[in-house]
């Protein structure tokens, strides 16, 4: 299983990427834009603790240059370059920018305009580590599954903590224990997972609740808001306040059920050639993650108002730009494996 990818997850990944970027794209905020937050994010992290595995004879080092340093490269390369290419497209002052490479390094809700999304690979990398950290020291199921619920529950308890008085924590290291929620239920429950989507008697009446929860939203019966980067988190039912932390803990989860479900069957009865494309961008999320903002605000800044649109142009536009990235990194270290050699 780890030597072959499965494919319904690389569909997962690219339905989850889409829904990022339309929701970037959206400038109305109805029950769409609420919809797709509730769900978008929490998919890439439930993924994230899929292959997880305990680290084997504290071998740290390793799962650092595997797992964190190639992250780490990708984030300050990839930021640096929008940098300058925002310092240029939007006109920022020199000292705007040279301020903006601190900010990249201070992370989190510090970053806007092209960077805005960065947030998450500052999180997905502290929830790596943290998620990491329990599932190898802490050998017990159940004691695992406990510390997934308190790092919820402590981490939605409050709204901000001042770090050194400045407003933000670096990396919105307070977020990544939401994120490590999530990423422990997707290593803890993973096999369970493989069997849901296939069974028809969970996922049915989990379609047919996120066809009730979407309803209950637009009639304003229902109110949940779910914005990780901001830990803006809200929920209500008739205008009663509800446990957000109830909330948290299952709509995401079953709405991200019914799209690995849908994956799945698309991969069962679709042909080939309808799975190898979306498939193909399953497999460069990261890339669209981290240039798709940009595009979608050269975009906009160009006239052009459809979120449709600016979704395709920017799922297209950060898919080649990935690409070209890769085969420009292979081919480096091709190179640099030659001259060693």
């Amino acid at each position: 299983m780890s030597k072959k990818r499965i494919e319904w997850i690389d569909v997962a990944k690219a339905v989850g990427i889409i829904a990022v970027v339309f929701g970037h794209a959206m400038t109305r905020h109805g029950t769409m834009f609420h919809f797709l937050y509730w769900w978008h994010m929490p998919i890439f992290f439930i993924m994230g603790g899929f292959f997880l595995k305990p680290i084997v004879n504290n071998d740290w080092l390793g799962f650092f240059k595997k797992r964190i340093f190639p992250l780490l490269i990708s984030y300050f390369i990839c930021g640096g370059l929008l940098i300058m290419v925002s310092h240029f497209v939007r006109g920022e002052s020199w000292a705007y920018t040279a301020f903006y490479f601190v900010r990249l390094e201070y992370g989190g809700r510090t970053l806007n305009h092209y960077l805005s999304v960065f947030w998450y690979i500052n999180v997905y990398l502290l929830a790596l580590l943290f998620t990491s950290i329990v599932i190898t020291y802490v050998k017990n199921r159940e004691t695992q599954i406990i510390i997934a619920f308190i790092s919820l529950i402590v981490s939605t308890s409050y709204k901000h903590i001042y770090f050194l008085s400045h407003k933000f924590l670096p990396w919105d290291f307070d977020v990544a224990f939401i994120a490590m929620f999530f990423m422990l239920f997707g290593y803890l429950y993973f096999h369970k997972i493989q069997e849901f989507v296939k069974d028809l008697w969970v996922i049915i009446p989990a379609a047919l609740f996120t066809v009730w929860a979407f309803w209950m939203q637009h009639m304003d019966r229902f109110n949940f808001g779910f914005y990780l980067k901001s830990k803006i988190i809200h929920a209500s039912y008739h205008h009663i306040p509800i446990s957000r932390v109830a909330y948290i803990m299952f709509i995401p989860i079953i709405i991200c059920l019914v799209v690995f479900s849908a994956s799945y069957y698309f991969c069962k009865f679709m042909p080939q050639l309808a799975i190898k494309p979306i498939q193909l961008i399953g497999q460069q999320t990261l890339g669209i993650m981290y240039l798709h903002k940009a595009v979608i605000d050269i975009v906009d800044e160009a006239g052009y108002k459809s979120a449709i649109l600016e979704t395709v142009l920017a799922v297209a536009i950060s898919f080649i730009l990935s690409i070209l990235y890769a085969f420009i990194k292979s081919k480096v270290k091709k190179s640099l494996h030659k001259a060693v050699s």
